[in-house]
């Protein structure tokens, strides 16, 4: 003999309103349904070392796949690919110097001054290996000359993040000293031995379309 009757037709046990069941009742469905729309999802998972391609295998099924990328994604693009310059020529520039470089650049920016070779924007090649140290390694220039990035179509991303953000602003400001120094003879020499850095091939792209990426139309 219970204390007590059960509830007739699903109503709620007394003590509990009528609102608050119905509330909990679609909180269990939708949680469900959820549950049901996870376990139709495909997995992967990608092993492999780094730079081996997982980033490009998801990225190329995305551009087969996935939906058509927008403007906001081309922005981020931009902007991390100019950020990836500035940390090529980084690691790039301090393998030079730590490779003892230095003197062969300048005998370099000699050979280029006799023959009435300077680039047109006026940097011999040790010129612009000195901004490049200055600015984005050793950050001990007294001056800094800022390009305004209005009218530039990449601009800022915020998805890209601070750092690549403000890697990117370097690169505009620094762009002609970067292309300089990729040119010379000493830092192909520097290229040939990167094996003992971080500078994977296809940043060899990047730094042979300079011009392009620098554009105020690049996207």
């Amino acid at each position: 003999m219970g204390c007590g009757s059960s509830s007739e037709g699903g109503a709620p046990p007394p003590g509990i309103a009528t609102g608050s069941a119905n509330q909990s009742n679609k909180v269990e469905r939708e949680l469900e349904k959820a549950k049901q729309e996870e376990e139709g999802k495909v997995k992967l998972l990608l092993l492999g070392a780094g730079e081996s391609g997982k980033s490009t295998i998801f990225k190329q099924m995305r551009i087969l796949y996935g939906s058509p990328r927008d403007d906001d994604d081309l922005r981020m693009y931009g902007v991390v690919v100019r950020s990836n310059v500035i940390t090529a020529i980084r690691r790039l520039c301090t393998h030079l110097r730590n490779l003892g470089l230095e003197e062969a650049l300048e005998e370099e920016s000699k050979e280029v001054e006799a023959g009435g070779k300077n680039d047109p924007c006026g940097l011999s090649p040790r010129g612009a290996y000195d901004e490049v140290i200055a600015n984005l390694i050793d950050d001990n220039a007294t001056e800094t000359e800022t390009v305004p990035i209005e009218g530039d179509w990449v601009g800022n991303s915020a998805r890209a993040g601070l750092s690549a953000n403000n890697d990117a602003k370097q690169f505009l400001n620094h762009v002609d000293a970067i292309r300089v120094l990729w040119h010379t003879q000493t830092m192909k020499d520097v290229w040939a031995k990167r094996a003992s850095i971080n500078v994977i091939d296809s940043h060899k792209e990047y730094l042979n379309d300079l011009p392009r990426i620098s554009s105020r139309e690049y996207k």
